[in-house]
């Protein structure tokens, strides 16, 4: 017995296994497959409600702006950071000021006791001292 069962595995597709198994979980899951369908359902509403053609809003002017390369690379650009972007909170915007200042003095430090040091022994190699 398992060895036609093991035949049968390997005789058996990948897809025709996940198939298989889709199956056994429609029959387990019914209220699941009507939720799918009805997302599939809206999906293709918002799809053919897209398909209807534009028309331009506003103005003859913005219409221009908008049939302009310059015009419409700044109407992206805004519609990117107005829409698309993730702004950060106050609380966040501060948090990362007062990390970027610290490191910055960490770093200036350290270049600093770098640099001293580093003059000092240029002064020893050459005999420059005191």
């Amino acid at each position: 017995m398992a060895n036609k069962m093991a035949e049968k595995k390997k005789s058996t597709g990948r897809s025709q296994t996940a198939e298989l198994k889709t199956r056994g979980k429609e029959k387990e899951q019914p209220a699941k497959s009507a939720r799918v369908a009805t997302r599939e359902v809206r999906k293709e509403q918002k799809t053919e409600s897209k398909a209807a053609p534009r028309r331009e809003k506003g103005s003859p002017i913005v219409a221009r702006i908008r049939s302009n390369r310059i015009g419409r690379f700044f109407l992206e650009a805004y519609y990117e950071l107005r829409h698309k972007v993730t702004w950060p909170t106050f609380e966040q915007a501060r948090n990362m000021t007062i990390a970027v200042i610290v490191i910055s003095v960490l770093v200036g430090a350290l270049l600093a006791a770098a640099d001293f040091g580093l003059y000092h022994l240029f002064l020893l190699i050459i005999g420059g001292g005191k």
